[in-house]
């Protein structure tokens, strides 16, 4: 059925009819070993079926690995949805706040970067 799915996507992507995404969700049962992390991947760790950890490379600096908590019994903690194809949404936004100081969003698969990303994050006092 997956491959079913990702013949689906990329022809509605050689049509013309959808976007090629920045991302798709790969789902594992343990965490990735950060030197075998892939552009374009979200690697989803679940253990008993519930959705743990979330990695990826930050698409400012491909050298960041990007890691997010989704158990909501943790502060911070991103939720995390896939559509059918995979595509990945992130809530809340993701801002590095070290590196690149990137600052964006994931919806649908793609990178959606707000205004102030690239410029280190102003804590208030």
């Amino acid at each position: 059925m997956a491959t079913l799915r990702s013949i689906l996507l990329w022809l509605l992507i050689a049509l013309g009819l959808a976007r090629r995404p920045d991302f798709m969700v790969l789902m594992m049962s343990d965490h990735p070993n950060e030197s075998a992390i892939k552009p374009r991947r979200v690697y989803v760790v679940t253990s008993g079926g519930h959705m743990k950890w979330a990695y990826f490379l930050c698409p400012a600096d491909p050298t960041e690995v990007i890691q997010l908590s989704l158990m909501t019994s943790r502060r911070p903690h991103w939720r995390l949805t896939r559509d059918w194809f995979g595509r990945p949404t992130i809530h809340p936004s993701v801002w590095q706040t070290a590196g690149s100081h990137a600052h964006f969003w994931i919806r649908g698969g793609l990178v959606e970067w707000c205004a102030d990303s690239g410029k280190p994050t102003s804590l208030p006092r």
